[in-house]
Order: C-alpha cells, then sequence, then structure tokens
C-alpha cells in the first residue's frame, strides 16, 4: 500500500485491510512524492493505492468494493442488503462529509506549527523525502492550505460541521445500540471512528498525527469536549475493540 502517513483514507486503508485480513506491505511517502510510485504501479495519481498481481485499487471505496465480497460472511462490511442503504448513507456522511471537516479543522491549527507537523508529515518516507520535509516545509504547508482552502472561516464552519454530525451520531446511539447498523461492526462504525481519530485520538491509531500534548489549545479543548459525548466515546470504542493491530 502506497500512502501518505497523516491521511484520512490511508488511515482508513489500513483499517480495511486488517480488518479483512490481507496481507500489506505499507510504503509511506511524503506529499507530492507519492505520484511518482502511485503512477509507476497503479497509473494513478490517488493515495492510498493498495495494488498486486491481480488488482490495482487506488481509492478506499475499490478496496471496500473489491474485498468485501471475498471476505467470511461474519467480517464483511456492507451487511445485508437490507442495511446497505443506511451503510451508504452513512459512507457518504462520515468519510466525506465528516472526514472532509475534521481535516480542514484540524490542519488549519496544526500547520503552522512547523516542529509539530514535521514528523506527522514524513515519518516513515524515505530519507531524503523527510530531508525535503525539513528543509521545505512552508511549501508543503503552503500546498496543503491552497488544496483544503484553509482559512479562519473554513476552519469555524469545519468546526460546526464536525459538531453536527457528531451530534446525529450521540441521537443514533441514545437507545443504548451498540453498533450504528445492525448489530455488529459495519462501515458506519468503521468510517465514523476513523473519520473522528484525529480530534480523539484514539489508541492503535495508525496515522502519523501530533501527540494530545503537541497540539495547540484549540485542538486540545475540541479533544476534551468530543471525548466526553458518547459518539466520541463511540469511536474510542471501536478502534479499541476493532482495530487491534497497526501494521
Amino acid at each position: 500500500m502506497i500512502s501518505f502517513p497523516p491521511s484520512l483514507d490511508c488511515e482508513l486503508g489500513r483499517f480495511l485491510l486488517s480488518h479483512y485480513r490481507v496481507p500489506y506491505e505499507e510504503r509511506r511517502h511524503a506529499f507530492g512524492f507519492s505520484i511518482f510510485p502511485t503512477l509507476w504501479h497503479g497509473f494513478t495519481l490517488l493515495f492510498p493505492l493498495v495494488y498486486s498481481d491481480s488488482y490495482r485499487l487506488d481509492t478506499v471505496r475499490k478496496m471496500i468494493d473489491y474485498f468485501d465480497p471475498l471476505c467470511p460472511a461474519d467480517r464483511n462490511l456492507l451487511l445485508t442488503a437490507a442495511e446497505q442503504t443506511s451503510i451508504e448513507g452513512d459512507w457518504t456522511a462520515f468519510n466525506s462529509t465528516l472526514g472532509g471537516a475534521t481535516a480542514v479543522f484540524a490542519y488549519y491549527h496544526l500547520l503552522p506549527h512547523r516542529k509539530i507537523m514535521i514528523r506527522p508529515l514524513s515519518e516513515g518516507t524515505p530519507s531524503f523525502e523527510a530531508f525535503a520535509v525539513r528543509w521545505a516545509y512552508p511549501i508543503f504547508a503552503a500546498l496543503l492550505r491552497l488544496l483544503l482552502r484553509l482559512s479562519d472561516s473554513r476552519a469555524t464552519a469545519a468546526l460546526e460541521q464536525v459538531r453536527t454530525v457528531v451530534k446525529s451520531v450521540d441521537e443514533r446511539l441514545a437507545g443504548g445500540r451498540r453498533y450504528l447498523a445492525g448489530d455488529r461492526f459495519s462501515l458506519s462504525d468503521m468510517a465514523f471512528a476513523v473519520a473522528l481519530a484525529p480530534l480523539v485520538l484514539p489508541n492503535n491509531n495508525g496515522a502519523a498525527i501530533p501527540s494530545l500534548a503537541e497540539m495547540p489549545a484549540a485542538m486540545q479543548s475540541v479533544n476534551a469536549e468530543l471525548r466526553a459525548r458518547p459518539a466520541g466515546r463511540f469511536a474510542l470504542r471501536i478502534y479499541e475493540d476493532h482495530r487491534k493491530g497497526t501494521p
């Protein structure tokens, strides 16, 4: 798997492969450098890219659609046909809406802190890529700011979007249910936990992110807020119960 260390989709890819029990080797690359191996191995600019002699999967959705029908019935994440409409709605709400909002809020507050962010942006990458991140950090930060269109107003709106989605999950959990769709672990639960992970900081998270102590006050405050809510505790439990290893 070719990945970018702090990417939410790359963490979701790790979680998926671990859950489906697909052995893999992860090759991490700094932002921008990943285009060379993804083009070479998958004819794509996208990451994560999972490839073998028999497949080239350059989005997490392609991973799900490929591996889910092949896994044992008790491990499939799309559950039954009756539950798939709900799960597909959650996929959009969590992977796209919540994940996008989390990324905007987190990068807005973290990118100004060069010393904190050099490690997450380069952890596990080839030495020359890690050197490039250290030497040209302002360029990498500027590219991420441009791509995510970061601004104070967008970060504020992103946090409100996070709270809106979290409130909806709080309400779904109010009756004491353990999972969001059906009576066992599904893609709904995984997608929500991964999208919220940079803000609640679960154990077993395979993404490269700063520690709570390193984070600026705004993110520490949001971490405390979300960990106190039912949805935040739910995300932590999903990681604890279902993300046992971080290969």
